[in-house]
């Protein structure tokens, strides 16, 4: 094998990049601690390992490329990288203010796309709107009536636009 190949370097440079991650998550360490542990356990100094992973020595001695080798043929990476357990997520169902302000936050939005193709068709000259472009606003159009449908079937009571207060509003 030739130690100082492309192939070879590029692949002791990640296999030791990962040793070191994942010594920095077993125990916790930042990853300089977890660069100085890893140092030791080849026979090599920090910052010549620190330089090589990060790239700043780009093709490090045969003496201590030999050394990276051999400590990655006896401690091969694992098959499995560690994960970190995923959160566990909780929702809770919408309250009624929170169905309130969504449905006002389409209902604009909503507003707006009608606006902006009414003017699209409006527009005359040298500027023409193309076809896919007036079909794209309806077909959002269609999705946010179908979004805010959906949601007024969750609230436990019924709204309407309250021109007054120029917002959505729970009906008694």
């Amino acid at each position: 094998m030739n130690l100082q190949s492309e192939k070879t370097i590029r692949f002791s440079r990640n296999a030791l990049n990962s040793h070191i991650m994942a010594e920095a998550v077993k125990s916790g360490t930042k990853k300089t601690a977890a660069t100085a542990v890893i140092a030791q356990r080849v026979g090599v100094d920090r910052k010549s390992l620190k330089d090589f992973v990060e790239g700043d020595v780009a093709k490090p001695s045969s003496r201590v490329m030999q050394k990276y080798v051999d400590w990655l043929g006896a401690n091969p990476e694992k098959g499995e990288k560690p994960l970190l357990a995923p959160k566990e997520v909780t929702t809770a169902p919408l309250s009624n203010d929170e169905i309130a302000i969504l449905l006002d936050l389409l209902g604009t939005t909503a507003l707006t796309i009608r606006d902006d193709s009414q003017r699209l068709e409006a527009q005359t000259g040298d500027y023409e709107v193309s076809q896919s472009t007036q079909k794209a606003l309806y077909l959002q159009e269609g999705r946010l009536n179908r979004l805010s449908k959906k949601l007024e079937s969750l609230a436990s009571c019924k709204f309407d636009f309250d021109v007054e207060l120029q917002t959505v509003v729970p009906l008694n």
